[in-house]
């Protein structure tokens, strides 16, 4: 809501009433920790610097005693704001959501953990979620008690009340204790000039000093942030569904394989040699031909079925590994490949398959659009981490772009913590990196 610079007084006075009134409605939103923290810190000094009173030991004796009595009074009020925060951050925070959403139009939807329903075992107990109880209702609130202070959400909800009470609740308070100041100046301390100014100025800041709560809300009234293990898990899942489509592509490659190729040479040489059967005494000239052009459809039906061995495991890579491989792609290619490496010995087979395919897809790509000439090929192994280096001489302008061959090598590396690095301006020459973090076998 803008304020109005200038214009009707009686709308000055309305910001003015709603800004106390959101003032005073956020102090006693974000009051109790901070005041359960100066309470308790309050009287734990009286009662633990009491220990030492009057203490005639040495100097340094009781320095170290005073340190010791401050720390056991930060773990009172450490101990007394959880046990307040777990009572009471969840409907605070619910509260003060309500007034963000009515007041700044802001949406901030979380959900909290659900109670987890309990289940009887074949032994008898019951199983509440984390541990077996003896009986369901002992279950029941077990599950409860983790439901309702077990919950990432309701500790961050306790952490939007600790930084709340060091932040809005300053601010947010200056207006209604200005006001209230103010008149106990001028009614109880007859000190009428200090207390108009300070109910002026009060009232002066009361339209805008409960805004300090959207920075503080967007920030800390949402959703718990994910975790490193809660973002390493759905990295993980999203490999998964990667390598899952993955894996289904290459089953229909396959099957088309199989289907378009070998299957269809095999179903033709079985019709063929049933001709020649019957043809085989009426015309035995006609039957030789259609059993050579049969034998010929079989080794061309081999062949096929040798490539698309090759293509799912290449026996050059099962039997020699990474190394000859890649050597052997090179020999095959329509350009000139050069290939240098400084890998010792074998890396772990998923790794070199990964890898190898990666480099087998970065040559395809610089046959098809890149116009090259020459290409270099670098395996190196430094740091427990295997790199392959595609650099060629085309046009440049390559790109990982969804559902290119590069999108597939990202997905395909990603599954063993690899990467993918492009280095390809308009114009070349292109860098292509694939990493992968490995042991050596």
């Amino acid at each position: 809501m803008r304020v109005p610079v200038g214009g009707n007084p009686l709308r000055w006075g309305a910001e003015i009433a709603l800004g106390l009134y959101r003032s005073v409605v956020l102090t006693l939103l974000t009051v109790l920790l901070p005041t359960v923290a100066g309470f308790v810190g309050f009287g734990g000094s009286l009662v633990a610097y009491s220990w030492t009173k009057g203490s005639t030991a040495p100097l340094a004796v009781r320095a170290l005693a005073s340190l010791g009595e401050t720390l056991v009074i930060v773990v009172w009020i450490a101990a007394g704001v959880w046990m307040v925060h777990l009572l009471t951050s969840r409907q605070l925070a619910q509260a003060a959501r309500r007034v963000t959403r009515r007041w700044l139009a802001l949406e901030l939807e979380v959900s909290y953990r659900p109670v987890f329903p309990v289940t009887r075992m074949a032994t008898g107990y019951w199983w509440d979620g984390v541990e077996y109880q003896k009986s369901e209702r002992e279950a029941r609130r077990r599950a409860r008690m983790q439901a309702r202070f077990h919950d990432p959400q309701l500790h961050w909800d306790g952490l939007w009340g600790v930084v709340a009470g060091v932040t809005v609740l300053p601010v947010a308070a200056l207006p209604p204790l200005a006001v209230a100041g103010g008149g106990y100046l001028i009614a109880a301390r007859g000190l009428p000039l200090p207390g108009v100014a300070a109910i002026v100025a009060g009232l002066a800041a009361a339209p805008f000093a409960w805004r300090v709560l959207r920075p503080v809300a967007v920030r800390f009234l949402g959703t718990t942030p994910q975790s490193l293990f809660g973002r390493r898990v759905r990295q993980l899942e999203a490999i998964r569904a990667d390598q899952t489509q993955a894996q289904v592509a290459e089953l229909e490659r396959i099957e088309r394989g199989l289907h378009d190729g070998a299957q269809a040479r095999i179903v033709a040489m079985g019709m063929a040699m049933q001709v020649a059967e019957r043809m085989v005494d009426t015309d035995p000239a006609a039957a030789k031909a259609i059993l050579a052009d049969a034998r010929a459809t079989s080794a061309a039906a081999l062949a096929e079925l040798r490539s698309l061995v090759r293509g799912i495991n290449p026996p050059v890579l099962a039997e020699r590994g990474l190394v000859d491989a890649v050597r052997a792609l090179a020999l095959d290619a329509p350009v000139e490949v050069t290939v240098h490496s400084e890998v010792p010995s074998r890396v772990e087979r998923p790794v070199e398959s990964a890898v190898y395919f990666a480099v087998a897809e970065l040559l395809t790509n610089v046959a098809k659009h890149a116009h090259a000439t020459e290409v270099r090929i670098e395996l190196v192994y430094r740091s427990r981490t295997l790199t392959a280096t595609v650099t060629d001489n085309g046009a440049g302008g390559a790109a990982a772009a969804a559902g290119s061959g590069l999108s597939g090598i990202e997905r395909r590396v990603k599954a063993f913590d690899g990467r993918l690095l492009i280095t390809s301006p308009a114009g070349g020459p292109t860098h292509i990196t694939v990493a992968v973090p490995c042991a050596l076998s």
